[in-house]
């Protein structure tokens, strides 16, 4: 993974961080910005999480808008993200030309072409899909993606969202490949 970071400040400390997470019914799309707001929250952020998905809901098209800060957010919805998350090509299509110019694009490679994608942007690949197949579970392809942003951004801790994924993860069987692909994806370099 590339690890040139853009200059904006990614600590969340004075500054607003806008976080755009895209990708189909099914991936995981809501519970990764769920974990991560509720990661900001422990860290004593103000945080928004905006989500929104089609009719179909497994296999349609979903969303989700997160903002953190440390000072009162004025609006949830994104426009134009500071770090674009996509788990599938017609995320990137859709998404990628809103991309802030100092931002950086996270995308699963596994399930991408390579002809897709926007030289204007920092783009960041992780084969996410042969990552958690590896692992054993495809449905932690989506932990995967979180433990790389989070490496790569410092954005919040790992520690925090450990903390956090016994909490959110409702099916506890699955637990303990969540946390090993946060750490796979972590780790990843």
């Amino acid at each position: 993974m590339d690890r040139e970071r853009s200059n904006q400040d990614i600590s969340c400390g004075t500054s607003e961080v806008k976080i755009l997470i895209s990708g189909a019914g099914g991936q995981g799309v809501l519970l990764m910005g769920k974990i991560l707001s509720q990661s900001f929250l422990l860290e004593e952020k103000q945080v928004t999480w905006f989500p929104s998905y089609g009719a179909e809901v497994r296999g349609g098209t979903c969303k989700c808008m997160v903002v953190a800060s440390s000072q009162e957010i004025a609006s949830p919805y994104v426009t134009c993200p500071d770090y674009l998350i996509v788990m599938n090509e017609p995320s990137y299509i859709k998404y990628a030309p809103a991309v802030d110019s100092k931002g950086v694009l996270f995308y699963n490679q596994s399930l991408l072409k390579e002809n897709v994608l926007d030289a204007g942007i920092k783009n960041v690949s992780i084969p996410v899909t042969e990552m958690a197949l590896k692992i054993g579970d495809i449905r932690c392809a989506n932990m995967v993606m979180l433990g790389c942003f989070i490496n790569y951004t410092k954005i919040v801790k790992v520690e925090t969202v450990e903390e956090v994924l016994p909490i959110v993860i409702r099916h506890k069987e699955t637990l303990g490949s969540n946390i090993e692909a946060l750490k796979q994806g972590y780790n990843y370099e």
